[in-house]
């Protein structure tokens, strides 16, 4: 059966899994398409629109998927609490600083602060400074990383529920107070983040010790349709019935209703899962460059659509946009992302990691 617990492989016997790197790629790519919205000028208005925008929003939960199948992956077996921290550090913090301290510095000292500091904040530059690097707020894909540091930062309570036989338990329990509770307002609290998204993190973990399950269940091309089609219809409840678009955010002790997206999301998961692994022996070149860039996609892309977008409001530049502008300007986000990423990488070599990640 599926849930039947797995004889765990010692780390010599992890391969390296082209499917998952691929789902990074993806993942990335609809990420920046998820931020390309103001960018396209595409004016949501019908129901079908409307339906798409919400299934293509909400994918920092792909991101914390796969973060949770790779943490089991790679580091689980060997896990030195020091050494996996201060490679996180390394790798993800620094980049962070790197991306954010001239915006932060540039908001506090020479603009009003900004919309989102807290008004009792905006004449003391020092803690507003520290606001924004405890939320990253100075732009609008940055909240995520103070909250994985924070889920980091607790990797010894997920060892002990990957230990314990309490796993898929506390999975079923915690998705439903991540429906209650949802996203907070504007991304600001990474603790109520980290609660939302810790189930995701979770299930990407249970994915990772049961996959070749998973995958066998999947396999049928008759699941992966019914996977979609609830996905679609998920995404039609949500915009026809509930009414909302999007994503679901809202204050964490506020009533409103479930967040549903986080259900569909869960089922593009499984299926973006099964159908990459039957890609697992085919090697796509391309994917496989943007999904080693993902890290440096993720840091450099708003800082293009931010300048792009000042640009044209400056000249006055207006067009309407559509689905094929999305994908052209998302595109564009991407690939020249990715040329950034590559030109500091042979400027900085080595060096690089500390900068973009990479």
């Amino acid at each position: 059966m599926l849930l039947k617990s797995p004889t765990l492989k010692s780390p010599s016997q992890k391969k390296f899994l082209n499917s998952i790197n691929y789902f990074r790629g993806i993942a990335i790519i609809i990420i920046v398409l998820g931020h390309c919205y103001d960018l396209s000028h595409w004016n949501i208005s019908n129901d079908v629109e409307k339906i798409f925008y919400s299934s293509t929003l909400n994918g920092s939960i792909y991101f914390l998927f796969i973060s949770g199948f790779l943490y089991y992956h790679i580091f689980y077996h060997k896990f030195n609490y020091q050494e996996f921290m201060t490679k996180k550090v390394k790798y993800v913090l620094l980049p962070y600083l790197f991306f954010s301290t001239i915006p932060v510095l540039l908001t506090v000292f020479l603009g009003d602060g900004g919309e989102y500091l807290p008004s009792e904040l905006k004449h003391q530059p020092l803690l507003a400074i520290l606001w924004y690097f405890l939320t990253g707020k100075i732009c609008h894909a940055y909240w995520y990383i103070p909250m994985v540091m924070l889920l980091f930062a607790i990797s010894p309570i997920v060892n002990w529920i990957i230990k314990s036989k309490y796993l898929l338990k506390v999975i079923l329990f915690s998705i439903p107070i991540s429906m209650i509770v949802q996203r907070p307002i504007d991304n600001i609290n990474p603790i109520h983040s980290l609660i939302y998204f810790f189930p995701i993190y979770l299930l990407g973990i249970w994915s990772s010790i049961h996959h070749q399950k998973i995958y066998a269940y999947l396999r049928s091309n008759n699941k992966k349709i019914m996977l979609l089609l609830v996905a679609i219809a998920i995404g039609a409840i949500q915009v026809l019935v509930f009414k909302e678009s999007g994503n679901f955010n809202k204050e964490f002790w506020s009533i409103s209703v479930p967040d549903i997206n986080l259900i569909q999301k869960i089922l593009f998961c499984f299926l973006l899962m099964s159908i990459l692994d039957t890609y697992e022996d085919t090697d796509i070149a391309t994917m496989k460059k943007v999904a080693e860039t993902s890290f440096p996609i993720y840091f450099i892309h708003p800082f293009l659509i931010n300048a792009v977008i000042s640009v044209t409001t400056r000249l006055n530049i207006d067009y309407e946009g559509n689905f094929f502008t999305l994908i052209m300007v998302t595109c564009l986000a991407v690939i020249i992302s990715m040329a950034i990423a590559y030109t500091m990488k042979a400027i900085f070599k080595q060096n690089s990691r500390y900068l973009i990640g990479w």
